[in-house]
C-alpha cells in the first residue's frame, strides 16, 4: 500500500514555520515584542517537537532514515543518484541546519536584553551575558536568512529543472512517484509530544527568577 511519504506531523511544522519565521521578522521590525515573543515560543515548541519525532515519529521522518555519512553525501554531490524515498542526502543535512539554527534562534531571545526596549523571559539567568545572547541572536538571523534562501534554491532547482514535485510532495503527504511503503504514526502523538514540551517551556518561564524592577 502506498503510505504518505511525509505525515501529516511533519507538514504542518513544515509548513508552520515559515509563516512563523516571516511574521517574527515582521513583529520584531514593528517592535511588537509581545507578539514576538509568543511566536518565539511556538517556535521553538514546532522544532523540539520535530526533534522528538525524528526519533520516534514515522519512519520517513526518523533522522537515521535520511541522515546519511560524508560517502555517501559526498558520492552523491559528485552525481551518484539518489534512490531512497525521503530527503536526499544532502537535503537530509540541510533540513537538521535549518532546525538547528531555528532553535537556536528561540533559544537565545529567551535570553537576551539590549537594555532599552526588549527582556527575554530567562534574562536574569543570562546575567552578564545577556548582550552576548543578544548579539548571537542578530548574528544567527544572519544565518537563517542564508539557509532560508539556500533552501528555497534548492526546491526550485529540483522542482523546475529536476521535475521532481518536491512541494507537491510536502504539501499532500505523497504524489505518484513519492510515497512510503510503512504506515505512518498517528498525528495524535506528535501533538502530545508537543503539549508536554510547551508546558515544561510555560513551567520553565513562570519559575523563572525577575530582574528587579527599579521603578
Amino acid at each position: 500500500m502506498q503510505w504518505p511519504l511525509w505525515d501529516r506531523a511533519v507538514r504542518i511544522i513544515h509548513w508552520y514555520l515559515p509563516l512563523a519565521i516571516m511574521f517574527m521578522w515582521w513583529s520584531g521590525e514593528e517592535g511588537l515584542y509581545e507578539w514576538h515573543s509568543w511566536v518565539g515560543y511556538s517556535l521553538i515548541v514546532a522544532v523540539v517537537t520535530r526533534i522528538f519525532w525524528g526519533l520516534v515519529g514515522s519512519q520517513s521522518a526518523r533522522f537515521s532514515s535520511f541522515l546519511a555519512g560524508p560517502r555517501v553525501v559526498l558520492a552523491y554531490t559528485k552525481g551518484r543518484p539518489f534512490t531512497g524515498e525521503g530527503h536526499n542526502p544532502l537535503g537530509g543535512w540541510a533540513t537538521v541546519a535549518l532546525l538547528l539554527v531555528v532553535l537556536l534562534q528561540g533559544l537565545s531571545g529567551l535570553f537576551v536584553s539590549d537594555d532599552v526596549m526588549f527582556e527575554g523571559p530567562l534574562m536574569f539567568w543570562g546575567g552578564a551575558w545577556s548582550g552576548f545572547f543578544a548579539q548571537w541572536h542578530e548574528v544567527n538571523w544572519i544565518a537563517l536568512q542564508v539557509l532560508v534562501v539556500g533552501h528555497l534554491l534548492a526546491v526550485g532547482y529540483h522542482q523546475l529543472y529536476r521535475k521532481e514535485p518536491l512541494i507537491g510532495a510536502m504539501w499532500w503527504g505523497k504524489t505518484e512517484r513519492r510515497f512510503s511503503l510503512s504506515k505512518p504514526r498517528n498525528a495524535n502523538l506528535a501533538v502530545g509530544i508537543a503539549l508536554i514540551i510547551a508546558g515544561l517551556l510555560v513551567l520553565l518561564i513562570t519559575l523563572a527568577p525577575q530582574a528587579p524592577s527599579y521603578y
